[in-house]
């Protein structure tokens, strides 16, 4: 054929210098002269070769697509060690899916492998080449080319462009001028487009001017030949119903100046952006869109000039170089087809949509968040919850960056001295696009407890939050937060002590289980698992950072953070997005394996009582009507720890003790003993950092008894309450019975029970 001789004069088989082609040649002849022929050979000035064969396709009589019986087909190597290309050389070959988009007047190119030839050439073979050429034949025969999962018209040819643009080019609502930078002089083909205000001062030169423009589906045809002018691409846009000529000279009338801050304008070259939806081989509907970018090699002015809108200044009247046309003429279209035209490789800029689809979800989680502690927890918790495509974030913390928090934070030398809150905020915001959305809105620089003048500030963040994460490690902090009134879910993550474990909670969404419900839960799993024994009292290594005496920190490996972040930001996020409350612990071993804890969360009952609120979950419910139930008919009993606030007065039981070996009981009376039980509290209140404490007994009633307190039980109760007095606490009394359970309290008011 013709395009085959203008390639390259015609040598024999024999001739070829290129081993892979040689090695080809050779295995046709010698072991798959059943499947084709070689027919010759062709060698251009660059030393590529082309052999040339005749292959059998082995079609059926009436196959899906025009194929012959025998095909002419071109295999082109070179020695620039990249991956064969296969022609179709009969000039009418049938347009299919799977082809490669090539040049006008290139031979049809068939797709036989999308691997990068890296990988390829690892286990490439002669025979494998012939295989697959061969099982491309049978696909198009049988219509099986079309696979779903890319497009239809697939491009891996070479392109020394990559064009990095905006999910929002393709909208327009942008509402900015838009200009293409090179972010690397060392890859100066590699283009970000960002606002014409973040460009650099020193960047008037070389500037390109993005535009998109998306087809019609209706419209949309499959890409076969890439466009290599301007006039070229015209008409491929008109064809799919977009009147490329017309827009450009609108755009390029509307862009031209008279003054010198016109010229880089001027001087720029067009990426004309251009979104393909893929339509399916039976006609059906995209579901995804191909976009493609196409760099001219002349200037905006020079294209003006050719679309018959703009005039070369001859002049130094006009410093921009160009003048508008007062009565513009007709497109020159050899003038147009002399502006080549350069196929990008194109990526879309990373935004929140996007990063929401990496990662698997259907679009991004736009719920407004508050995050309360900037440090190493969740610097990390927001980084990745971020890079996911979650949340609107406000970051609270009045903690400054300090160098030794360097070794385990995600900020960097730079910010040290700044509010980690600012500082995150930025770095943050900068993992997206310059045109995209702010996904860290605001930083507010204050301690949650104390906000002072941010107060106001502050509480309209909460109060607009449908997500409060404490990552302090207060737990003075994530008691105030649970307490608030606003409507957001709140979530606690931290370490503890040691940081070899991460702890997540998350309150239901309707908050029937609230965050202090979920803290008296957690302390009840370490106090009744041999396996997290040590998870509140080991202590890590300390390092002191300064000279002061409080000025010391833990060592602990970035590693380890990360680890336990990462698994903390992933059980966050599958937590939010559904209704029931969360507890888990990841515990980290001496090897490094990771064993989880997912306790059940309980339902709560409330119940107030001298302006008292009491918790009271089903867990320990069911462990007393356990004990109940294992000693009738005789009564039995024991002590009852659980979580004291005094200044919020609520009590949270955490568990119900079973009876001293020295308690006697009976169908009529119950009598708690005492034999170490001092020592078994106060082991358990170690165990949880003193998180716990005695608050009162509990005990049952016989069967068919009331369970009103009794006269007994009230003398017990008045005993009791003068203990706990002592330390400002009330006394309380659980009653177990048939019909229920009874909580009864009990407090000393001006040396008066009441």
């Amino acid at each position: 054929m013709a395009w085959l001789d203008d390639w390259g004069p015609a040598i024999d088989a024999g001739e070829m210098r290129l081993p892979v082609a040689m090695a080809v040649a050779r295995y046709v002849t010698l072991h798959a002269a059943g499947i084709a022929t070689v027919v010759g050979a062709h060698r251009n000035e660059d030393e590529s070769e082309i052999l040339v064969l005749d292959f059998r396709t082995g079609v059926p009589q009436r196959p899906a697509v025009e194929l012959d019986r025998i095909e002419p087909v071109g295999i082109a190597f070179d020695d620039r060690s990249s991956s064969p290309f296969v022609l179709m050389l009969r000039e009418d070959f049938p347009d299919t899916e799977h082809q490669q988009l090539v040049p006008e007047g290139c031979p049809a190119a068939i797709c036989i492998d999308d691997r990068p030839w890296e990988e390829a050439k690892l286990t490439w073979t002669p025979a494998e080449l012939i295989e697959r050429i061969l099982t491309w034949f049978h696909r198009a025969a049988r219509g099986e080319l079309h696979d779903p999962a890319q497009p239809l018209d697939p491009f891996f040819g070479y392109s020394p462009w990559r064009f990095v643009f905006p999910a929002s080019v393709l909208s327009g609502k942008d509402g900015v001028e838009l200009v293409g930078a090179i972010n690397d002089a060392v890859d100066p083909n590699v283009v970000i487009v960002l606002p014409l205000a973040a460009l650099a001062k020193d960047a008037g030169t070389g500037r390109i001017l993005p535009i998109a423009y998306e087809v019609p589906p209706e419209r949309m045809r499959r890409l076969r030949k890439a466009p290599r002018d301007l006039a070229t691409l015209g008409a491929m846009l008109k064809d799919r119903g977009v009147d490329l000529y017309s827009d450009l000279r609108d755009r390029i009338v509307g862009w031209t100046g008279v003054s010198e801050q016109d010229r880089p304008r001027m001087n720029a070259s067009l990426a004309i952006i251009v979104a393909m939806p893929v339509i399916g081989p039976t006609g059906t509907r995209p579901e995804m869109v191909d976009v493609r970018a196409f760099m001219t090699t002349r200037t905006v002015g020079e294209i003006g000039v050719a679309l018959g809108v703009l005039l070369a200044a001859q002049s130094t009247h006009s410093p921009s170089g160009f003048a508008r046309q007062v009565i513009t003429t007709d497109p020159d279209d050899a003038a147009l087809a002399a502006c080549g035209v350069e196929i990008a490789q194109v990526h879309v800029a990373f935004d929140p949509d996007r990063a929401a689809a990496l990662s698997g979800r259907p679009a991004r989680d736009g719920r407004k968040a508050v995050m309360v502690g900037a440090g190493a927890v969740g610097s990390h918790l927001a980084e990745y919850m971020t890079r996911e495509g979650r949340f609107d974030w406000t970051i609270v913390d009045d903690d400054r960056l300090l160098p030794h928090n360097l070794a385990r934070h995600t900020l960097r030398s730079p910010q040290i001295g700044l509010r980690k809150a600012h500082a995150l905020k930025d770095r943050l915001n900068s993992i997206f696009t310059l045109t995209g959305p702010t996904v860290v809105g605001a930083a507010i620089g204050c301690d949650i407890l104390k906000p002072g003048e941010h107060a106001d500030e502050l509480a309209l963040a909460l109060s607009q939050a449908e997500i409060i994460i404490d990552a302090t490690a207060s737990v003075a902090a994530s008691r105030h937060l649970a307490d608030l009134d606003v409507g957001g879910r709140r979530v606690s993550v931290f370490f503890n002590p040691s940081a070899e474990a991460a702890i997540v909670l998350v309150e239901a969404a309707d908050r029937a289980v609230a965050l202090r419900d979920l803290e008296a839960q957690y302390y009840r799993e370490v106090l009744q698992h041999a396996e997290l024994e040590r998870h509140l009292t080991a202590v890590g290594e300390r390092f002191a950072y300064t000279g002061a005496c409080r000025a010391v920190t833990n060592r602990v490996p970035a590693s380890r953070v990360a680890l336990l972040s990462a698994l903390a930001a992933r059980a966050l996020a599958e937590a939010v997005d559904r209704p029931d409350a969360f507890i888990g612990i990841w515990s980290i071993g001496a090897e490094g394996q990771v064993t989880p804890t997912r306790p059940a969360v309980s339902q709560v009952e409330r119940v107030t009582i001298l302006d008292w609120e009491v918790a009271l979950d089903a867990s320990v419910r069911a462990s007393m009507v356990a004990m109940r139930e294992a000693r009738l008919p005789s009564e039995t009993g024991g002590a009852v720890i659980g979580v004291v606030d005094t200044r919020a007065r609520r009590i949270h039981l955490v568990e119900a003790l079973p009876p001293p070996p020295d308690s006697v009981g009976s169908p009529t009376q119950f009598e708690r003993g005492v034999a170490g039980l001092g020592d078994d509290i106060a082991a358990k209140e170690a165990r949880v950092m003193h998180q716990v404490r005695y608050v009162g007994e509990w005990h049952s009633h016989p069967r068919r008894s009331s369970i009103r307190p009794s006269e007994t039980d009230l003398v017990q109760l008045g005993a009791i309450t003068m203990d706990l007095s002592i330390d400002g606490l009330p006394s309380l009394s659980v009653i177990v019975g048939d019909t229920g359970i009874t909580v009864a309290l009990a407090e000393l008011k001006m040396n008066t029970a009441t």
